[in-house]
């Protein structure tokens, strides 16, 4: 009989452990959720989730462009942005890049996201910013 208690106790115990840990993982999103995202969150081994989007080398910068640039030349022919952002993303509606990039704080509808090697670092709505931004912080 005490074979058989030992091991149910064990069971219970083991079982009550484990759900006491979820509400502070719940407690944890919550919180996290809470606070105004400035970046996107680093991987658990510290790393940027979408190495795609990040600048090739710590001398240049990588551009998502979001929605479509209606009465505008290109992005892709501007010299200045294609002087400092050596690749551009183009990706027509917000809804296709918040498929494929849902961890991505995005903070317009109509964006211009610029990424260096480790992550994001400037997000404007319109042409006009991100030029004064690349004017502003040049990689020489």
């Amino acid at each position: 009989m005490i074979k058989m208690i030992c091991p149910i106790i064990a069971g219970i115990l083991l079982l009550s452990a484990c759900q006491s840990s979820e509400p502070n993982k719940a407690s944890e999103v919550k919180s996290t959720s809470e606070r105004p995202q400035q970046t996107v969150e680093m991987t658990k081994d510290g790393t940027f989730p979408y190495p795609n989007l990040l600048a090739e080398t710590d001398q240049s910068y990588s551009l998502l462009v979001i929605g479509v640039q209606e009465g505008q030349t290109p992005i892709e022919d501007d010299q200045k942005v294609r002087k400092a952002a050596t690749n551009i993303l183009s990706l027509p509606t917000l809804e296709m890049v918040e498929k494929i990039y849902p961890k991505l704080p995005i903070e317009h509808q109509s964006a211009y996201i610029l990424f260096d090697n480790n992550g994001v670092i400037h997000q404007s709505k319109n042409l006009k910013e991100l030029k004064s931004f690349l004017e502003k912080n040049p990689l020489n």
